[in-house]
């Protein structure tokens, strides 16, 4: 996916101003972008969701591994991990590996969890994870879908306040998904980062752990370690409060701002290995004001299987 003109960016701004009225405004949209988002819009509490339970539809974004283990899953949530939504053809590296698909694909694929878009979703995960339900969402919020949320603190945070579990495995009638369009605003190519990857108007963020950042270790067999260059290192886990929720919109705010990112008008362009990470950060980002936050979900894997891109090691940029 190629920049779009200024003329269709202001279009895309317009529709999605449009459909924020729809939806009763919970879809915030300003002047850093086409889409920020507010605690309410983006997260439920598990306070909240305990009594909407049974208004909404459930995704678990867990592994299956865990979704069906001992623990069990909250009662009625149908599992859908992050591979559910990616192109999984070929292997880690190839071209096209770990992308969403195309809108049709997408479409199709939440009709089949029982997404209709009318209902409201809720997403989870777990506390520690590769933030899963962030990509979830983030895949939805590309189709157009406003009305899905993430359970701030996942999984752990529901056992841990005393919420119920199942152990049922929960499948839902198939339904048709309207929405067969993939708004590029939230992502980007590795071919436009190659051709942007200087451009002093695009900030690269690197969400990985410092490790994996500086090239000392490959935990995912990426081809070559190290990072993007110019890619500033920002762990996921900097987001989070010790048990697991996300940290208040001012604190992130001050988080990012002080790792150098104050301009929220900047077009920002979050990575890790395979997307999934850094489609969470995307979604925090957004919910901090920058509204141009994107991933670049074919991540790392792909950059550094590309042998004629640059790649750095090292704590610099």
């Amino acid at each position: 996916m190629k920049d779009k003109t200024r003329k269709i960016m202001c279009v895309t701004i317009l529709a999605v101003c449009a459909a924020a009225v729809l939806a009763g405004g919970a879809f915030a949209v300003d002047a850093a972008g086409a889409g920020t988002e507010t605690f309410q819009s983006l997260m439920v509490t598990s306070e909240w969701l305990k009594a909407n339970v049974d208004k909404v539809v459930l995704i678990d974004a867990r592994a299956q591994s865990l979704y069906k283990g001992q623990q069990g899953h909250l009662p009625g949530a149908v599992n859908a991990e992050w591979t559910y939504f990616a192109n999984m053809s070929g292997k880690a590296g190839d071209p096209a590996w770990g992308d969403v698909p195309d809108g049709a694909t997408v479409a199709k694929k939440i009709g089949a969890l029982g997404i209709d878009g009318k209902k409201e979703v809720i997403v989870y995960g777990d506390g520690g994870d590769w933030g899963n339900a962030g990509w979830v969402v983030w895949v939805l919020r590309m189709t157009g879908m406003k009305n899905a949320r993430m359970l701030d603190g996942g999984f752990t945070v529901w056992r841990a306040s005393g919420g119920k579990t199942s152990n049922t495995t929960t499948t839902n009638k198939a339904v048709t998904y309207p929405n067969a369009s993939i708004d590029p605003s939230y992502v980007v190519t590795t071919e436009w980062l190659a051709e942007n990857v200087s451009n002093p108007d695009v900030a690269i963020i690197d969400v990985r752990s410092e490790k994996e950042y500086t090239g000392e270790i490959r935990p995912f067999g990426e081809p070559r370690p190290g990072h993007i260059p110019g890619a500033v290192n920002l762990d996921m886990g900097d987001v989070f409060t010790a048990d697991y929720t996300l940290k208040p919109v001012a604190d992130l705010e001050a988080l990012f701002s002080s790792r150098g990112f104050a301009d929220k008008e900047q077009t920002i362009v979050l990575y890790d290995t395979a997307g999934v990470r850094s489609a969470f950060m995307t979604m925090a980002f957004r919910l901090a004001g920058y509204g141009n936050a994107r991933n670049y979900d074919s991540s790392f894997q792909a950059w550094s299987a590309n042998q004629a891109l640059e790649i750095r090691q090292g704590p610099n940029p």
